[in-house]
């Protein structure tokens, strides 16, 4: 790797670290890419360069900071699949980075163009991974062919996020059993969506 690409490597990570650290600390909307900038120790040149757009820049973040598309996880059954990846999501919205994203997700609700940026990073980036978790249950026969992977994320996002936002309790092993067992495996295992 050539030293400019380090550079630039390095210099995103800077910039993605303090989006971070800024929406920590004030939220969405206090955040100024001016902010970022001088937080980062970049030139503003440099932000409005490399982000058209504040969504963009939080986007950019996010991947950065969540790695982008991930694998589902392979466990040999639908229902272990779903235990690890929700125990993973609940694992990240129970902490300092949950936070961040519950205020994102109430700041996207009055901004059109951070919705479209989270739904692009919390939806759309793992639909594959849902898609392929099911396909491989129904190639087992846990689930009907063509079970929706649409409403496998949308219930078990809308159930994550309204627990953490609500904080009606702990994102913890016992509501993962639940779901996954009371929720998930029944709305699944009829196909329908």
């Amino acid at each position: 790797m050539s030293t400019t690409t380090t550079t630039r490597s390095d210099r995103r990570a800077a910039i993605c670290d303090a989006v971070f650290e800024l929406l920590g600390e004030v939220g969405y909307d206090r955040m100024s890419m001016d902010a970022v900038a001088a937080r980062a120790r970049a030139s503003k040149a440099t932000i409005y360069r490399g982000w058209s757009s504040k969504p963009e820049l939080v986007m950019d973040a996010i991947e950065h900071r969540f790695g982008g598309v991930t694998q589902p996880p392979d466990t040999g059954s639908l229902r272990g699949d779903l235990y690890a990846q929700l125990s993973t999501l609940c694992a990240a919205a129970s902490g300092e980075d949950g936070a961040i994203f519950t205020g994102l997700l109430t700041a996207a609700m009055h901004n059109t163009d951070l919705a479209q940026c989270m739904y692009r990073c919390a939806y759309e980036s793992k639909h594959d991974m849902y898609e392929a978790m099911l396909i491989r249950a129904a190639r087992r026969g846990e689930v009907p062919e063509g079970t929706s992977a649409d409403l496998l994320h949308e219930v078990l996002h809308a159930m994550v996020t309204s627990r953490r936002m609500w904080q009606s309790g702990p994102l913890d092993e016992a509501f993962v059993t639940r779901l996954v067992d009371g929720v998930l495996l029944p709305i699944l295992r009829q196909g329908q969506g």
